[in-house]
């Protein structure tokens, strides 16, 4: 009898136990999946044993369920299940933009980014690594969602007795009221019990999309203020003398070249010798540094759109209104004067209707270029392939001026496939060269950019070697440049105290059009050396129309 009575007793112990383990096993998977910090540096386990206010609300909202009789049903908790998903995608967001944009998170702006993202997983991969990450993440996000949902369902059946609903409730109002206490007491929240709570940065998402229409009626404001002051300026451009203007922008040429010293000890023996090469070419040459709207890269067409606008676009809503306004761009402005304006772009790999909006005559995207070489990383090809392809079908038969704007991609991240210089320019063709020679490759695995240094570096030396062998092998006249930086790279490069800033050079043999640069402070040289803070993109199309344009009398 008594061998009967303690296994009953076992058992009723067991049978009470189960549903014990079951709710704690199920509130400590909801809690990891609400804390788990990705993407991530570094893992932090102390993280993730944290308590999440997100899960004692669940806890608070299931319990009062719970306590209403209501019966556990997709109508409650598919919303419930689709929240927490939603919660985790965003706090991604949260990690993933700061650490790659140096900004903070825009659910409203960034969430049209998402096929960007993909397609740079795509190109930066192999097709066979895409693809067992792609199905690695779609399992993931389906395990996931069952595990969320079998977490609420054996939650609310063990809140349906009252005895372990009071227990739940008690402890969970005892620990929200503890958060506050707890916290207060403490500069950092990671020095509490508890996670950071997301809540608030949902609702603060939550009230932009609401007041989204007063953005947009403010930016317009401002984008038509500065629209009119710069059509009001003269837009002759007569001190040009008729010169071909040609604008570079190198992808990710920061201001850490010059501000990091290890950044800056791989260039400048780069620097000193295109600097000697261009000056027994005939050039003069002055530098400075201007204020980005983008970091880190995703966004560098809002640095192309400000230089050319006028207009400081430090957020995609801006640069939305801008391509919807009237603004006059300075493409637009050459095609008044008589130029015909060139737009390349080896990087834009679908149609692109917006980038009508910058009135250039004649544009030239990947599919137009006809390589037949290989794919570097996220670039399509060499930019080397790119300057002879424009100087065979623009440069060699003008017949009339240019204004060409290049859009360079050699120096894109992840760096860690990177295409040889070719010495014979003759033999570069249709790109197929490219298949017979050695790619130059860094242990580099995106997204995780923290030994990127030595890949970023050179591929910056290569893309300012490229375009200075393109200046004296192929330009003989009095053609204006500027080769400037898009923004800076990622901050895991960068450092989190860098500057948004990046370099610009000005080349040209005819001394007199490079007098307003260093009236302005340009040094002279290849070397910029201006301290912080440095004047905005956004003033080189004013300040470019003032000094080479003669005033009405």
């Amino acid at each position: 009898m008594r061998t009967e009575n303690s296994n009953s007793f076992s058992i009723g112990i067991i049978k009470k136990l189960k549903p014990a383990m079951g709710f704690l096993l199920s509130v400590v998977f909801l809690n990891l999946v609400m804390n788990i910090n990705y993407p991530a540096v570094a893992f932090d386990t102390h993280n993730l044993l944290k308590i999440s206010p997100e899960v004692l609300i669940l806890l608070s909202l299931i319990s009062t369920a719970a306590l209403l009789g209501v019966r556990f049903s997709r109508l409650y908790y598919l919303p419930l299940t689709a929240f927490v998903i939603f919660l985790r995608l965003f706090l991604i967001g949260e990690a993933l933009i700061p650490m790659y944009f140096f900004r903070p998170f825009n659910l409203f702006l960034d969430s049209q980014f998402l096929p960007d993202l993909i397609h740079l997983l795509y190109t930066t991969f192999t097709f066979k690594e895409f693809l067992v990450f792609a199905v690695f993440a779609v399992a993931l996000l389906i395990g996931i969602t069952t595990g969320v949902w079998i977490s609420f369902k054996t939650i609310h059946s063990y809140l349906t007795e009252i005895q372990n609903r009071r227990i739940v409730a008690g402890l969970a109002i005892a620990a929200l009221m503890s958060i506050y206490v707890l916290q207060s007491g403490h500069d950092h929240h990671h020095k509490t019990l508890f996670a950071r709570s997301f809540f608030h940065r949902v609702i603060e998402e939550g009230d932009f999309i609401l007041h989204v229409k007063g953005y947009r009626e403010r930016f317009n404001k401002a984008i038509d203020a500065t629209v009119k002051n710069i059509e009001r300026m003269p837009s002759t451009m007569d001190k040009l003398e008729r010169a071909n203007v040609f604008l570079f922008f190198v992808e990710s040429y920061g201001h850490t070249m010059y501000a990091d010293t290890h950044h800056f000890g791989k260039i400048l023996p780069t620097l000193t010798r295109l600097e000697k090469d261009l000056f027994k070419g005939g050039y003069g040459v002055c530098s400075t540094f201007l204020n980005s709207p983008a970091f880190g890269g995703g966004s560098s067409w809002l640095a192309h759109a400000t230089l050319g606008s006028g207009v400081n676009l430090n957020n995609q809503l801006r640069y939305n209104l801008l391509i919807t306004s009237a603004a006059k761009t300075i493409a637009r402005f050459f095609n008044g004067i008589g130029y015909r304006t060139i737009s390349v772009m080896p990087g834009t790999q679908w149609p692109w209707p917006e980038g009508e909006f910058f009135g250039f005559q004649k544009k030239y995207y990947a599919w137009n270029f006809d390589y037949k070489g290989p794919v570097y990383g996220w670039s399509t090809m060499p930019d080397q392939y790119v300057l002879d392809f424009i100087f065979d079908r623009e440069i060699k038969a003008q017949n009339t001026l240019l204004f060409i704007e290049f859009i360079l991609i050699s120096s894109h991240a992840p760096f860690h496939r990177q295409p040889p210089y070719v010495e014979d320019w003759s033999k570069i063709d249709n790109g197929k060269i490219y298949h017979d020679l050695e790619v130059i490759t860094f242990p580099i695995i995106w997204p995780d950019l923290r030994n990127a240094s030595e890949g970023y570096a050179t591929s910056i030396n290569y893309e300012l070697r490229v375009i200075v062998e393109f200046i004296n092998k192929f330009i003989d006249d009095d053609t204006l440049i500027f080769v400037l930086g898009d923004h800076q790279p990622n901050v895991q490069i960068t450092g989190e105290k860098a500057s948004w800033s990046v370099p610009m050079h000005v080349i040209s043999r005819n001394r007199k059009h490079l007098q307003p640069f260093l009236k302005r402070g340009y040094a002279p040289g290849l070397i910029p050396n201006q301290p912080l803070p440095h004047q905005g993109m956004e003033t080189f199309l004013p300040n470019f129309l003032e000094d080479f344009s003669t005033p009405p009398m």
